[in-house]
């Protein structure tokens, strides 16, 4: 009985829509689809986008410090030293979350230039870590050169650095260390990189980390701190933090990222929000927007309403029938919308035509997530919204029994 009710209802849903192509609600129902498919293509771009900002500027920003960085409690970072035997528990007991956990060195350096001195922070880098990550953000030149026996007197400094000190690559600098003693070297610029990450690019310069060793008088073993590493699609959560103060020393202490560059997560977090009412905003206007035609393609049908009645058919049936159209409306605007959608996310991501001012967006063209959540997601909101706004319209539509003022007119 129940599959012989859905196949009549099936039925004269289709002959009301093949009746309808030259009545007004045949019109307004193309208003819809192109209202619903230019939603969801918005929605969807601005769900990539948003989560496109979120990776590339994480990404950037683990890529040079981590998600976590365990050093001594000290008031100056570059003087304070510790040994891999303090981390000894985490290394052996090491978390399914983390991916890495690597060494490093840090000290503040003067650079003499013609320009003036200037003060940057130079960062170590292990000879015995893989640095792919850092090679991408090269313009040019490379990263020190690790390969050899000794420490390598060279300096990969960011663009924005080499800008602000008339410097380029092949130049040698003069630079000398505050702390522990003065001491002077002579480094040549082998590379220059770019994030576009102002907190990194104004201060921070890589080097070989035994040549920082050296400049300290410190041992192979010996190492300002030690940064780690999270695998992909992991969050630094406070359980994973409480986990890794748990598996160090008491005298040491664990800095997350996310707190050290905090500036750039509330950027990030202004513009999840901005997104959010943005798309609350689509989904509004699409829903009045499918309940207004629901409505209009009621006042249009009151002559057929009171046939179907005639004949037997009760409220509920005819309110399907509609239902019916409605949501074969709604999946056709959601499938030209994804085609729209996906196909504009494609060409930005493959060509980029679409470029943004660097200083204001950390980035030089908009970056795209297309990822099967990022794509999945947005269709089940806009769907179920959109679903629930029908609902709530044939729930009022029953209140108001416009059914039986349209028989009475």
């Amino acid at each position: 009985m129940l599959f012989q009710t859905i196949s009549w209802i099936v039925f004269v849903a289709n002959r009301v829509r093949q009746r309808s192509s030259g009545v007004f609600s045949a019109t307004i129902s193309k208003i819809v689809t192109l209202s619903i498919t230019i939603g969801t293509a918005t929605i969807l771009i601005a769900s990539m986008v948003l989560l496109g900002f979120q990776k590339e500027i994480t990404k950037k920003i683990t890529t040079f410090v981590g998600d976590f960085e365990i050093t001594k409690y000290s008031v100056e970072a570059s003087s304070t030293s510790l040994q891999g035997g303090q981390i000894s528990r985490l290394m052996a007991n090491l978390p399914s979350a983390i991916e890495k956990i690597t060494p490093f060195t840090q000290m503040l350096m003067l650079a003499h230039t013609k320009v003036g001195v200037e003060g940057i922070w130079c960062k170590g880098i292990d000879p015995m870590v893989d640095h792919t990550a850092l090679e991408a953000y090269l313009v040019v030149g490379r990263l020190p050169d690790l390969t050899k026996s000794t420490y390598q007197n060279e300096w990969c400094i960011s663009h924005h650095l080499a800008q602000r000190l008339s410097i380029a690559l092949g130049d040698s600098v003069v630079v000398h260390t505050v702390h522990p003693t003065v001491r002077y070297r002579k480094l040549k610029i082998v590379g220059i990189y770019c994030t576009y990450l102002t907190d990194i690019d104004e201060n921070l310069a890589f080097c070989d980390m035994r040549l920082m060793q050296r400049l300290n008088n410190w041992s192979s073993e010996t190492v300002n701190g030690y940064t780690i590493f999270l695998k992909d699609h992991v969050t630094p959560t406070k359980t994973l933090r409480d986990t890794i103060l748990d598996l160090i020393d008491y005298d040491l202490r664990l800095i997350p990222t996310q707190r050290k560059y905090i500036n750039f997560y509330d950027w990030l977090a202004i513009i999840e929000k901005n997104t959010t009412i943005f798309i609350l905003f689509i989904l509004l206007v699409a829903g009045c927007t499918m309940v207004a035609t629901l409505i209009v393609q009621l006042m249009e049908r009151s002559y057929m309403v009171a046939l179907l009645k005639v004949l037997g058919a009760y409220d509920g049936q005819v309110y399907a029938i509609l239902l019916y159209n409605s949501l074969r409306t709604l999946c056709r605007g959601l499938l030209y919308g994804n085609i729209l959608g996906l196909g504009l996310s494609f060409l930005q991501a493959h060509y980029r035509c679409i470029t943004l001012e660097p200083a204001l967006y950390y980035m030089c063209y908009v970056p795209i997530y297309t990822h099967w959540k990022a794509i999945l997601f947005p269709n089940l909101l806009i769907f179920s919204t959109l679903s629930v706004a029908l609902y709530f319209a044939i729930k009022w539509l029953r209140q108001k029994k416009i059914i039986e003022a349209l028989q009475e007119g």
